[in-house]
């Protein structure tokens, strides 16, 4: 489309990017653009296009979704890739033709003419067809009807060899037309659609939109740390974890389309909008119900994040890492600059190094916030050949920032990460992208930088200290805060769940670090016996410590969270009881009420067990009386068998008159048990 190239390219971190097109149609009044077949959904659905004179759009046509094999299939010509000339005869058939024949015809009645390569002679007619022998094709011979004036009346077939015809000219404009399309069909892209504008005057300059499928744009950034040069006198530095961080984004853009890209004003876009696929291209047929004729009689039917410092805690920043480090000051050498800068390490190489990557790319780049999305406008026009990528720098500055050790077991067990924590003081949003780190002229790591907005924290955990080693500890207990009284015959024990980690710190380097501890959240659970943590996220909160070189530390964060459970108090027992009393969870009153309602729970089992003993006894009993009474049943009234009869009898009744009387005793349990359960529920009414 180099008559109406590219002028403007909007890329954004989502899939899409808005493009501009301007250009001069000179004498005609449209334009054909072409397009992937997979961006039409978004032509369709963005394209504009603005006549910069006094011109105006008439109508936009595009091509048919159709696969080019289809369509060919469907058109009134088929032209096969071997056989056109033929398949172009046979389709001509009733069409009105001219043919050029070779040689010379006897026939004064046909046009004669003289072509470069000879003589040849014209036939006009219409098209019958063809005659073709498939065991000799060079007799092949071509029909047609004449429409001389002799044929008024009587109309002439004439046949020719086909290896004569020299030419044929289609009379037929519709056939005419159907010939180009298909032609036109033929040469087009499978993979590509056109799109025609159609003005209704030429000599128009024309300004087109669109939004397409585009790659994302990325960002990638170089960043040189300084540490800060000690305080003159002090023998320390004066905030020795702080530096200067110098910053250097550069856009990394792909030119995926079908022509080159020169002179583009290009625009990076920071943020996601909303963006989504809508089937435009793709006709839509509704189902119609088929309504037969009939009689009339019968009627139709869809990494690190930045905290929130600590309220309560009201020294800032720096002057809590002064404070950290004021222990570990003697562990400074003052002479540590001259030294480096005497081994050609020194901070003023590290000064220069910053000075020459900010030096050695011009940054034109310029921020916009636009609401919810900000933008980069790269100020020199880009070039970018098609098939090609480029990088652009958008960004370049230079930001105070601090260098700590960070840890969190979770994200990293073992050894912290070394991280340089900066506020994005640049005035332009940070897109996510990866980061090289370099220090001391040197490269010392990588990481990713997260979206951050103006003014924003941002973090760079870049190398992992393998100096420091870090073991985290995890333990839980429960322990009983209060015991009170519930409902009914229930005891509401208050307890504690605690959850104790321990972080036993290793520091064998030979200088102090500044280390911070990030654990994650427990809901529900509450610090206690705990130093503040210095900030929070929505699901980590964090700890700043001062760890000395060479020595081993250790520090706790307890959490514990309140929760209930009921105990019967009829499952009590006088040891748990004793206890309860002992660790001063119920006081005398309560424990002198627990104990008499544990006497007589006792009493009543002790009386259940009475009862349940008679009990075995009689059924004892009731089963040696059935074994009497089966034996008595054969024996006579007379002679020994009488005797035997009569002592059976004798120990049946004694039996019988146990029996009662343990039935008796039962009973008099059964009345001593229910007593005693009426006690019970009075006292445990009278707790309440």
């Amino acid at each position: 489309m180099p008559n109406l190239p590219v002028k403007r390219m909007v890329l954004y971190k989502h899939g899409v990017g808005f493009f501009e097109r301007l250009g001069a149609l000179g004498p005609e009044s449209s334009v054909t653009l072409t397009f992937k077949k997979e961006e039409m959904n978004d032509i369709l659905k963005s394209l504009a296009a603005f006549p910069q004179g006094d011109g105006q759009v008439v109508n936009v046509c595009y091509e048919t979704p159709e696969e080019k094999q289809d369509a060919l299939s469907k058109a009134p010509l088929v032209l096969s890739d071997r056989q056109a000339w033929l398949d172009l005869v046979r389709s001509l058939r009733g069409c009105q033709v001219r043919l050029h024949i070779a040689g010379s015809e006897t026939d004064g009645a046909q046009e004669r003419i003289i072509s470069a390569s000879g003589s040849e002679f014209v036939v006009s007619g219409c098209m019958v067809g063809l005659n073709q022998i498939a065991e000799k094709p060079e007799q092949t011979l071509v029909a047609i009807m004449t429409t001389g004036s002799e044929a008024d009346s009587t109309p002439s077939l004439r046949t020719f060899l086909l290896s004569q015809v020299r030419g044929l000219d289609i009379l037929d404009a519709r056939s005419g037309d159907d010939l180009r399309y298909v032609l036109d069909l033929s040469q087009s892209r499978e993979e590509q659609r056109s799109v025609t504008i159609f003005l209704d005057r030429p000599n128009q300059d024309l300004l087109v939109s669109y939004v397409a499928p585009s790659p994302t744009w990325r960002v990638s950034y170089r960043l040189v740390y300084t540490p800060d040069a000690p305080a003159e006198g002090s023998g320390v530095a004066d905030n020795s974890d702080s530096g200067q961080l110098f910053i250097q984004g550069w856009g990394i853009v792909d030119n995926q389309l079908d022509e080159d890209l020169e002179d583009v004003s290009l625009t990076l876009i920071a943020g996601q909008p909303i963006s989504f696929i809508y089937d435009l291209y793709t006709p839509r047929f509704v189902d119609r119900p088929t309504v037969e004729d009939e009689a009339r009689t019968v009627a139709g039917p869809v990494s690190f994040e930045e905290g929130r410092l600590n309220p309560h805690l009201h020294t800032d920043v720096a002057s809590v890492s002064r404070s950290l480090l004021d222990g570990v000051s003697n562990f400074y050498d003052s002479n540590l600059d001259a030294k480096l800068a005497a081994s050609g390490m020194g901070s003023s190489r590290f000064k220069s190094a910053r000075r020459d990557l900010a030096q050695a790319t011009q940054v034109q780049a310029t921020g916009v916030a636009r609401g919810e999305l900000f933008q980069y406008d790269v100020g020199i026009p880009v070039t970018i050949k098609r098939g090609q990528s480029a990088m652009v720098p958008i960004l370049g500055a230079t930001l105070a920032s601090r260098k700590q050790h960070w840890f969190n077991a979770e994200k990293l067990p073992g050894h912290p990460v070394v991280t340089i924590v900066a506020t994005n003081t640049t005035g332009l949003t940070l897109e996510r992208g990866p980061a090289t780190v370099l220090e001391a002229e040197n490269y010392v790591g990588e990481a990713v930088l997260s979206f951050t907005p103006a003014e924003g924290e941002f973090f760079v955990p870049y190398a992992v200290d393998l100096g420091v080693q870090i073991l985290r500890e995890d333990e839980s207990r429960l322990e009983t805060a209060a015991i009170a009284l519930g409902k009914g015959d229930y005891l509401v024990h208050d307890q504690w769940e605690t959850r104790q980690t321990v972080y036993r710190i290793d520091n064998r380097n030979t200088y102090p670090i500044i280390l911070v501890i990030e654990q994650r959240i427990l809901s529900g659970y509450e610090l206690f016996e705990t130093m503040e943590p210095m900030e929070q996220t929505t699901e980590f909160q964090r700890w700043k410590l001062a760890i000395a070189p060479r020595q081993q530390s250790e520090f706790r964060v307890q959490q514990r969270r309140k929760i209930s459970r009921h105990e019967q108090i009829l499952n009590l027992n006088y040891q748990t009881l004793q206890a309860y009393l002992h660790n001063k969870f119920i006081d005398d009153s309560l424990f002198q009420s627990l104990r008499d309602i544990l006497d007589l729970h006792r009493q009543i089992a002790q009386t259940q067990q009475k009862i349940q003993k008679f009990a075995e006894r009689r059924d004892r009993l009731s089963d040696e009386q059935e074994g009497i009474a089966k034996k008595l049943q054969p024996l006579k009234n007379s002679g020994s068998e009488n005797d035997l009869r009569e002592k059976l009898a004798a120990k049946m009744s004694h039996l019988e008159d146990e029996r009662d009387r343990l039935q008796a005793s039962i009973v008099a349990q059964e009345q001593t048990q229910d007593s005693l359960n009426q006690q019970l529920q009075q006292l445990l009414q009278e707790l309440h």
